[in-house]
This record gives C-alpha cells, sequence and structure tokens, in this order.
C-alpha cells in the first residue's frame, strides 16, 4: 500500500472511532485532522467533505465471501441457512452503529446515494434466498403460505423500519435481535427453531 492510501485509510478510520464515541454531527474536521496528525490541506486532498468519509458505506454489503457462503449453505436448517444470508447487512449496521448508520439514512433521503437500491448482485443473492426459503416451506422450517418474493420484500422494508426506528431510539435496542424476532414470526418460524419469545419487542 503506498503512502497516499495509507493516509487516506487513516484518516478516514480516526473518523470512523470519532463518530462511534460522539457522533457525526459533533465530529469537527479539525479534530479529525488534529487525531489523524493531518493538515486540513491533506485531508481536502483525499476527502471533500465529512460526508465523503462515509461513501464507501453507501452499499450495504449482501454476499458472504465464496469460502463462507459455502459454510452457510452447507447448514443443515433452513432457517438458520437464510438468517445467515440476511444477516450480512444486519451486521454491517450494527458493526458501525447509529452514528454511521444514521448518516447514511440522512444522506440518502437528501441525496439517495443507492443504499436501498437493488443491485444486480443483490437481485442474484435474493434469487437464491427465494430457492432456501420454497425448500424450507416444503420440509416445514417455514409454516408461510405467502409467495417467497413477497416474503423477501416484506422482510426488506420491515429491516428498513426497525433500522430507522433503532437511529431515532439511539441504539435503545438490539437491532439485530429486533430483526431475528422480525424474521421468526413473518417466516412462520416453528416455535421450536426460534430463538426470540413472543414477548420480545411487543412495541416495535
Amino acid at each position: 500500500m503506498n503512502y497516499e492510501n495509507a493516509t487516506k485509510q487513516k484518516i478516514r478510520q480516526v473518523a470512523l472511532e470519532l463518530f462511534a464515541h460522539k457522533s457525526f454531527e459533533e465530529v469537527t474536521i479539525n479534530e479529525i485532522c488534529q487525531k489523524s496528525g493531518v493538515n486540513k490541506h491533506t485531508f481536502y486532498y483525499y476527502f471533500k467533505s465529512k460526508d465523503d468519509i462515509l461513501d464507501k458505506f453507501y452499499e450495504f454489503p449482501s454476499q458472504p465471501e465464496p469460502e463462507n457462503l459455502e459454510k452457510i449453505l452447507s447448514t443443515d436448517s433452513y432457517v438458520e441457512k437464510l438468517w445467515r444470508l440476511l444477516k450480512i447487512t444486519i451486521d454491517f449496521a450494527d458493526r458501525y452503529g447509529v452514528s454511521i448508520t444514521r448518516q447514511i439514512l440522512i444522506k440518502n433521503l437528501t441525496s439517495n446515494v443507492g443504499t436501498f437500491m437493488l443491485s444486480e448482485k443483490q437481485k442474484e443473492m435474493l434469487r437464491l434466498q427465494h430457492s432456501i426459503i420454497e425448500k424450507g416451506k416444503a420440509c416445514g422450517q417455514f409454516k408461510t403460505n405467502l409467495d417467497s418474493k413477497l416474503l423477501m420484500i416484506l422482510f426488506r422494508q420491515s429491516m428498513h423500519s426497525l433500522l430507522l426506528s433503532w437511529c431515532i431510539k439511539n441504539g435503545s435496542f438490539s437491532f439485530t435481535e429486533a430483526c431475528r424476532y422480525y424474521y421468526e414470526r413473518l417466516f412462520g418460524v416453528p416455535e421450536e427453531l426460534r430463538l426470540t419469545k413472543d414477548c420480545d419487542f411487543p412495541d416495535l
């Protein structure tokens, strides 16, 4: 890695750490520069603005690495197989926290940077998920008569709603656990295969 890439990476990493400990709005460019050991000229050489630091986060990941995909698909349970694929996106938000996720939502509302639009890779992953749902229905692990495509649309919309609520409530509940709760009830996961209880998240 050359010096320029290393410097840009350091600025971004320092900024992300500051966003996580304070908030995106509270952190200043001066603070980022000071903590990174660079001046403003260097900062603006790599980034047009504070928003620009988050540009690589605007597309939520939806696909596992090939070796991880093989492990996921070898799982016997269709409930867990599908969940592990869905959790790739969920983990991304959880890993970077409310502050960064909130800013990504704001950016999409103001200029639509495509975070919530389906790419060709995501459509390919959806086809795989539909196949898993159909097999799960056939063996009774998904007890629902809803169309597989409709199920994925509804879960995707539920996840977006939970993401917004999670940011508004400043992370007062577990985003991952709430998504699992919705997943198990929407897909009709049998009681014995559920990880959440009916009393979990009653107000969401």
